[in-house]
Order: C-alpha cells, then sequence, then structure tokens
C-alpha cells in the first residue's frame, strides 16, 4: 500500500491549526493527548510521502513464515493466565488457526497429519497479548513492531475511521500479516473537539443519538468517549450505547463525575482520570473546569505556562482531598458495573519522567521516525514545553499515587487492561506493552495477574473468553513462545523465540527481519 501525504488527503495541518484554537472543553493543548496524535500523525504522513513504500514488513515477512496448516509443540511449559496455571512438559496441537489439544507430552495426542513439530523443551508458552489502547497511524511499520514483540491483538482507541476499519478488515480477511483489531469510530467530544479530524462534534443530547446510530451502522464495535461532552450528551449517548448493544469506553467527561460515567454503564475508563473519583474535591475542580478559561487567558497574555499552573493546581487539590471512603465507594462501584480501567502507565511514566527518558540513548528509538523524535524532545512537545516546577513536582506526586491507587483498586477486585497509548511520546509501538506490565508489578500484582491485564482481562472485556486470552482446546492459536519464565520475572515477556498468530508461526529469525524492515523504514 503506498501512502502519500498531501493536505486535502490527510488534512492534518488544517486539525492542529484547528486544535490550537481556543478550546472549551476545560482542557488544553498541553493536557490533552489528542493534539500530540495529531502532530504524530503530521510526523507519520512526511515520513511516509518520502517512503513511497509498497509493501508491509510484516506481510512481507509473512512469505517467509508458515502458514495456518497444523503445527505440534512439544515439552513445553504452558501459562495459563485467566486459568491460573501452570503445567510442565506440555504438548499443544495446533490446527488452522485454532489450538486443537493440550496435553502432556507422551500421552496420546491427535496431530494433524504432516504437523510441524517444535520441540520446546526449556521453553514458556503464553497466550498473545493484546494493547488496549492503541493508535494505529503507520500500519506498515506499527504491525511488524507489534507482532514482533507478542502483542496479537489490539483495542484501536482513536484513529481516522475509515482507514481504521479497513486496515482492521484487511486483517480480519487474511490480505494483511498484523494484530487482530477491535475499533472505535470517530470519538464522541464536545462543540469544540479536542481532535476534530479524529472526532464527531456533539452538541446536543439528540446529536449524540444520532451518532451512536450512524456508528453502530458504519461498523464501529465499541463508542469513544471524550472531554468535551456535557453531562447531559454523554448520558443520551450512554443510554442510546445501551439500547444498540453497542459499548462505550474512553475519558471520562470534565463536566460528569466518575460514579456517574460508571453508574452509566462505561464500560471501561482510560488513564489515571478515575483519580478523580476518590477525590472528596472532584465537584469543586469540576467547578473550576466550568468557571475559569485558563486557555482563552494563556492566549490573550501569550503566558502559556499558566495552562500547567492551572493542571498542577488542580490535581493537588484533587490529591489534597483524597478519601479512603471514597475510593471504597468507587472501587465497589466500578466492581458492581464491571468497569474495567486501563491506567496507561506507561504514559503516565513517559509524562512524569520524559527530561530522563530523552537523556537516554533507548535502542527501540530506531524504529521510530526521525520527525517524530524530534517532536518528542520535551522542549518540542505540546505536552512538555511549556511546564513549570511546580507542574513537574505535580507530575511526580500525581504518579506515585495513581501506583498505589491502582493496587487499592486491584486489590478491591477491579479489573485491569494493559494498554500504552501508542503513539505518544516515548511509547513503543509493541514494546511498551511490556514495560506497562513490568509497571503493573511495580504496583504490586504478582507476575501471573499482570499478564491477565493483556491476555484474559481483554478476553473477559470483549466477552471472548471460550476463544481468547488463554491456551485451551477450540482459542484462538495466538500464542508466545518464550525462552524463559515470566512468572519468575516479568521481564521475560520480552525474551520471545516465537509468535504464533492465527495459526501462523514467525519464529525468531522472521521476527528479527521483520524488526530490520522496520528500521529501514524510518532510516530511508
Amino acid at each position: 500500500m503506498t501512502i502519500l501525504w498531501d493536505e486535502t488527503t490527510c488534512g492534518c495541518k488544517k486539525a492542529v491549526a484547528a486544535r490550537l484554537a481556543p478550546c472549551q472543553n476545560g482542557f488544553d493543548p498541553l493536557h490533552c493527548r489528542g493534539v500530540v496524535l495529531l502532530m504524530m500523525k503530521l510526523c507519520t504522513c512526511l515520513h511516509l510521502a518520502a517512503l513511497l513504500l509498497g509493501t508491509c514488513a510484516a506481510n512481507a515477512a509473512a512469505s517467509e513464515s508458515t502458514t495456518p496448516t497444523s503445527l505440534v509443540i512439544t515439552h513445553v511449559t504452558v501459562i495459563d493466565p485467566g486459568e491460573g496455571t501452570v503445567r510442565p512438559n506440555q504438548t499443544v496441537v495446533i490446527s488452522g488457526d485454532t489450538i486443537l489439544q493440550v496435553v502432556r507430552t507422551g500421552s496420546r495426542a491427535g496431530a494433524p497429519p504432516q504437523a510441524a513439530v517444535i520441540d520446546a523443551s526449556g521453553k514458556y508458552l503464553i497466550p498473545g497479548l493484546w494493547d488496549m489502547h492503541a493508535h494505529v497511524l503507520d500500519p506498515e511499520r506499527e504491525f511488524a513492531l507489534f507482532l514482533a514483540n507478542g502483542v496479537t491483538g489490539l483495542r484501536n482507541i482513536g484513529g481516522v475511521a475509515k482507514d481504521v476499519f479497513k486496515w482492521r478488515d484487511e486483517v480480519r480477511a487474511g490480505t494483511t500479516l498484523g494484530p487482530w483489531m477491535i475499533a472505535c469510530g470517530p470519538i464522541l467530544d464536545g462543540p469544540r473537539p479536542a481532535t476534530p479530524e479524529y472526532s464527531v462534534p456533539i452538541e446536543t443530547p439528540e446529536e449524540g443519538r444520532a451518532a451512536v446510530r450512524a456508528q453502530k451502522t458504519e461498523g464501529a464495535e465499541f463508542l469513544k468517549i471524550y472531554d468535551g461532552l456535557s453531562r447531559e450528551s454523554y448520558l443520551a449517548i450512554a443510554e442510546e450505547a445501551k439500547k444498540l448493544k453497542l459499548p462505550f469506553a474512553g475519558h471520562v467527561p470534565v463536566r460528569v463525575t466518575i460514579m456517574d460515567a460508571t453508574d452509566a454503564g462505561q464500560h471501561s475508563i482510560e488513564h489515571g482520570i478515575e483519580l478523580r473519583g476518590t477525590s472528596t474535591a472532584e465537584d469543586e475542580v469540576i467547578r473550576l473546569i466550568e468557571t475559569t478559561d485558563v486557555m482563552a487567558e494563556a492566549l490573550r497574555t501569550k503566558n502559556f505556562a499558566l495552562i500547567p499552573e492551572s493542571i498542577a493546581r488542580r490535581g493537588n487539590l484533587l490529591l489534597d482531598n483524597y478519601s479512603v471512603s471514597r475510593a471504597r465507594q468507587l472501587y465497589r462501584a466500578l466492581v458492581k458495573h464491571h468497569t474495567y480501567l486501563t491506567p496507561t502507565l506507561v504514559t503516565e511514566h513517559a509524562l512524569t519522567f520524559v527530561d530522563d527518558l530523552s537523556q537516554k540513548d533507548d535502542p527501540r528509538a530506531k524504529y521510530i521516525p526521525p520527525s517524530s523524535r524530534e517532536y518528542w524532545k520535551p522542549e518540542k512537545g505540546m505536552l512538555t514545553r511549556y511546564r513549570t516546577p511546580a507542574y513537574k513536582e505535580f507530575r511526580k506526586r500525581e504518579f506515585a499515587k495513581m501506583l498505589k491507587h491502582v493496587a487499592a483498586a486491584h486489590q478491591a477486585g477491579v479489573r485491569f487492561l494493559a494498554g500504552t497509548d501508542t503513539s505518544l511520546p516515548y511509547i513503543y509501538p509493541g514494546f511498551s506493552v511490556h514495560d506497562e506490565l513490568a509497571l503493573f508489578v511495580q504496583a504490586g500484582f504478582t507476575r501471573l495477574q499482570a499478564l491477565q491485564t493483556a491476555t484474559s482481562n481483554p478476553a473477559s472485556y470483549f466477552d471472548i473468553e471460550k476463544s481468547a486470552g488463554g491456551i485451551q482446546p477450540g482459542m484462538a492459536a495466538d500464542l508466545v513462545l518464550l525462552d524463559a519464565d515470566p512468572i519468575k520475572d516479568i521481564a521475560n515477556t520480552t525474551r520471545i523465540n516465537a509468535v504464533i498468530v492465527r495459526g501462523r508461526l514467525l519464529p525468531r529469525a522472521v521476527l528479527d527481519r521483520m524488526l530490520r524492515r522496520a528500521e529501514e523504514m524510518v532510516n530511508k
């Protein structure tokens, strides 16, 4: 697929210019991830225009991999996070794109004739991983990076819907090798969307209901909610979505409380914003947002440091008024309504420690276009260049509290999803899923529980537990073969020997070629 960039086909310049106009959503370019995605897409499109690529790295590798026929993996330790089991010396039989049998090696296994056999002695088999908060902008490169890192499933939670639906359908049809993708339509936002190119502006409840019906017809598998919706529009969208059995997820609008969101049936809450629901100052912060136009004042005075100062003030107000009883009430509601949390800890970490990350020579940066890497620099990025010392200290305080909140919510029975918010700065497609798992462990999860956030929990979230997220007969043959035990050290999820995607074997040599081609793409 050849992708060319110009202002009429991409619209990035217009979208970025519109985003830099005064925002009436209560948020601003510094605090809103949306504008960063637009800038990242602009960088990516400019890069692709120079490349004039005709073939996806993942697809190029497909001809070198084993097509899905039949495969037998013997003497392997099977780790099934959903079952909570670790079974040594197993044989896993795969027929086509489905797991046929899982039995103890030496037992009678009904292997298909002429099946390829892998002796996996000393190795560990886990289900394919999911990134539950991804924004695919460049499938040629990103699909290769995801698969090479064992990420066989994506929840794409924002982008140009017609492009995302096309990529999703190509993967499902088998014409493109990539992670299985479940995708939303355009983001549902307020009258002045944070990302105009990716969004539908909603001014009234009636418009909200109509947008839900339209997205259902157009092929959206869930709805993405954003900050600027009014409370009335949000509740109308929730009601219509429930009527049409269309899940909705995303941010909690600034005029909606976290309890309102979980009561309304929001299926997942993204990022760390549910911290609002643990503070007795939540209503006060909502009033401040509604009555104070910091963005307009910053534009009038050209003093953009007002924005991070305001964010730090509001955030510290929430943290200063943290309530244990309110937190417990929130956790009970999240469990009762089956609301999942996707804290994107790796992104929150990157935003907090961006100065440190910018000084590191990260080998993964070679897979990111130079134009994007330039934008990632703290002095260039929309989320970082106007930071004040007070804002930096607030970010550190907030991140530390977020880890404690995640641990407490998890202990209370709240379910979590691993998501990265790729393609934000210092988030590497595929690689950062492993960073997210490590941060869950840092927050207090066991290694098995961390694995659940990227395997069995996504399957439960999508209500596909019988066909995905584990290693059982009848489940999809999306698997990762590891050289070391992730139950001993979660970092061992990166020690990938092979990936099996819908029955197709991608051995280490093929994965390395995919990575080299992804690197070549950004260097041409």
